[in-house]
Formats: C-alpha cells, sequence, structure tokens
C-alpha cells in the first residue's frame, strides 16, 4: 500500500514539474498572446479521462476539503492543443484553490451539454469576486485584492492566458461570481465529439 502511494506522489511530483517548466514558457511566451500568434498543436482529446487526471493530480494541494469532478455520460471528445488546455484547467484550478478562503474547500469541475454547446464548468465555494474586479478579471497583470498583499501570490497572468488560450481555439470564456459565495468558470466550447 506504502509503495503504491508513492509511486502516485512521485507521478505527481513528476507531473507537476513537468507544468512548473511549461508554465515558466508561458510566461517566456506571454507577449506573443498579445499578437494573436499563438501556435495550437491540436489533436483529439478525450475529456472525462483527462480531466480525471487532472483532478486527481491538483486535488492534492488541497488540505481541508476536497476537489470534485463531473464527467459528462459517456465518451466526449474535442480537437484541442492538449499541453494549452490541461495548462488552462490547472491555472483556473489553482485560482479556486488560492482563493478559497476560510472555508471547507469545495472545488467542482463539470462538463454539461447546453444548448448545443459543451460547456466546462470550474466551480468553488471561496470568497467570491465583486462585480467592479470581475471587469478586470481577465486582463493581463491583474490580480484581485484579498486585503493581505502577501496572502497569494502570482503574476497576474494567468486568467490572461486563460481568456487568450480560449480565444485561439475559438472558444468562450466567463465568469459568474457572488463575495463570499464562490465564484464559477465556464468554458464554452461549441465544437466537439461524442
Amino acid at each position: 500500500q506504502n509503495d503504491a502511494r508513492l509511486k502516485k506522489y512521485t507521478q505527481i511530483i513528476r507531473e507537476q514539474n513537468t507544468r512548473l517548466n511549461d508554465q515558466v514558457e508561458k510566461v517566456l511566451n506571454i507577449a506573443r498572446l498579445e499578437k494573436d500568434s499563438i501556435e495550437l498543436k491540436k489533436e483529439i482529446i478525450e475529456l472525462n479521462t483527462i480531466l480525471e487526471n487532472i483532478v486527481q493530480a491538483e486535488g492534492v494541494k488541497i488540505d481541508n476539503g476536497e476537489m470534485l469532478f463531473f464527467p459528462y455520460q459517456q465518451k466526449i471528445s474535442i480537437m484541442a492543443d492538449k499541453l494549452h488546455f490541461v495548462n488552462v484547467v490547472c491555472n483556473m484550478l489553482d485560482n479556486a484553490v488560492k482563493y478559497a478562503g476560510k472555508n471547507y474547500v469545495i472545488v467542482k469541475v463539470s462538463l454539461e451539454i447546453e444548448e448545443g454547446h459543451l460547456k466546462l464548468r470550474i466551480s468553488d465555494n471561496g470568497i467570491g469576486i465583486d462585480k467592479e474586479n470581475q471587469k478586470r478579471l481577465f486582463d493581463k497583470f491583474f490580480r484581485v485584492s484579498t486585503g493581505d498583499k502577501h496572502d497569494v501570490k502570482g503574476f497576474g497572468l494567468g486568467l490572461f492566458y486563460v481568456k487568450n488560450i480560449c480565444r485561439a481555439h475559438g472558444w468562450y470564456v466567463s465568469v459568474n461570481s457572488d463575495p463570499e459565495k464562490g465564484t464559477t468558470f465556464t468554458i464554452d466550447i461549441s465544437e466537439y465529439f461524442v
């Protein structure tokens, strides 16, 4: 049992190390995002499997709470750049954990089809974002203040990156949030395969 746990943690460390390298690369390439010259290496990716793996790896970051995944009822795939897609989801999950507040953290990832569009939703029960900050949320270098400037680390590039990668794929990302109740990010994907 300890061997299995050790293997699991080793795998998670490997994945996080790879992702960290990718994040550094992302920061170095931020200037390219503004020139609309993002080169996507699209491939067919099956979402239930990839999201389950991401949630499993990211869930270990929560000390007091849980990260839950609600898959689509059958296999569902999209054409996307796998590296960028994983970074986008991890970025939003990072934010959900960072801005969790002091509550028992519940982060939910779900896939649903509504009106012919696939909706990937990431919801949390964190501190929420007021309407004024929501307007600037996807701006470069913008960070929502939590009152304590050293409380949440980051460059304010994560959601700028998310918006630009979604736009490059032809997806639309939106946010719905209420202070003290939590936040839901939705990625609207018009093309998918069941």
